[in-house]
């Protein structure tokens, strides 16, 4: 995992996570490694490390079972609720920062096209 200087260390962490999530890596269920196996891996400290298993805790797609760890949700319909959720989240801020390089009708055509593109490489 790389690193960018323009947000907080544990936020980029929680991103990262929930990519490994999302991505099935940990499906439903799933113990995550512990704070200090993650902070070993991506060579942080265990403070942010422990930062952003809370943000991801508080957002509801890890639930902390005392003893045992934190583990990916169990239920379906919430973690489908959370993804999609991001990806809207994700799609605005998209949508909001082009408009402000383009108009609506070129953004629709550079949306749609690399859409079709994206298409062909399924």
């Amino acid at each position: 995992m790389e690193f960018k200087g323009t947000e907080p260390l544990y936020i980029q962490v929680a991103k990262y996570l929930e990519g490994e999530i999302f991505s099935d890596k940990y499906p439903l269920g799933t113990k995550i490694p512990g704070v200090r196996e993650l902070s070993a891996d991506l060579v942080i400290n265990g403070r942010t490390v422990q930062s952003a298993l809370n943000k991801l805790v508080d957002e509801g797609l890890l639930e902390t079972k005392r003893g045992l760890g934190n583990f990916v949700i169990t239920d379906k319909a919430r973690f489908n609720e959370i993804k999609h959720q991001k990806i809207e989240k994700m799609t605005q801020s998209f949508i909001e920062e082009s408009l402000t390089l383009v108009s609506s009708a070129e953004l629709s055509r550079i949306f749609l096209s690399a859409l079709e593109q994206s298409k062909g490489d399924e």
